[in-house]
């Protein structure tokens, strides 16, 4: 079993105490950036990954019940920074680090601001900024910051999901507990996910604690399909997916 993991600090709840046996198990595991992840997913180098939710879209795939990477809120990790306001936006730099983010960006510009714009690789108006590095930024900035979670659910009315245990084929449901252990384990120790996360990256541990403890949700709950399929409508009116996907999951 070789699964594909995303060393974002949002996504270590979901694998910490797998990687580490502190949950014992047999699996594999790689790390890559999200948009690899999808790709070694959709060319079955791997047999699950934690991809971002629109790769979900975009083949024949499964999904680990109850589980995600979510924010009820704002997340932090995935927004805009902005060089001149939004109504005076023309060109947008994107993150290539995850289509589900950058979908949701044009989603945004499209449905909720009403906005044409140049999505560009140069300097541009404003930047879409993922992960760990947009944590990051937002420390060391004083550029307007737009967050867009807070954006979709003000859109929608519904909390965003931006990733999701995916798997290519169906697997034994041992596994499948695996997962689900491995999430709970995550979510009653986000101290020592924080305090180990802070040990290997530059960052600050109360920061660390407070973003996956107030900014973030793992459990893919009815209110969060919901979303799921809102967001895949409108990505397929845009042409960013080629079908609006049933979410299927493995042993429903």
């Amino acid at each position: 079993m070789k699964v594909v993991l995303v060393d974002f600090l949002n996504a270590y709840p979901l694998y910490y105490a797998l990687v580490n046996k502190i949950i014992d198990n047999d699996i594999e595991f790689i790390k890559k950036m999200p948009s690899v992840c999808a790709r070694l997913l959709f060319e079955k180098q791997v047999d699950v990954g934690i991809a971002p939710s629109i790769e979900y879209a975009k083949s024949d795939y499964y999904l680990v019940p109850n589980v995600c990477i979510s924010s009820d809120y704002k997340v932090k990790s995935v927004a805009l920074f902005l060089k001149k306001p939004l109504n005076k936006v023309k060109t947008v730099k994107l993150d290539k680090n995850s289509n589900t983010s950058v979908a949701l960006t044009k989603i945004l510009f499209a449905y909720k601001y009403k906005l044409e714009v140049d999505y560009i690789q140069d300097r541009a108006d404003c930047e879409l900024v993922i992960g760990d590095n947009a944590l990051y930024r937002i420390e060391h900035t004083d550029e307007e910051i737009i967050d867009l979670a807070y954006e979709w659910k003000e859109f929608s009315g519904y909390p965003f999901v931006f990733a999701l245990w995916i798997a290519n084929h169906k697997i034994q449901v041992k596994y499948i507990d695996l997962f689900l252990k491995a999430k709970e384990w995550g979510v009653n120790n986000l101290d020592t996910i924080a305090e180990a996360f802070c040990d290997t990256h530059n960052y600050d541990y109360e920061k660390a604690y407070d973003y996956l403890k107030n900014n973030l949700s793992y459990d893919l709950t009815e209110n969060k399909k919901k979303s799921l399929e809102l967001f895949f409508d409108y990505a397929y009116k845009l042409n960013l997916i080629p079908q609006k996907p049933k979410l299927r999951f493995l042993y429903e």
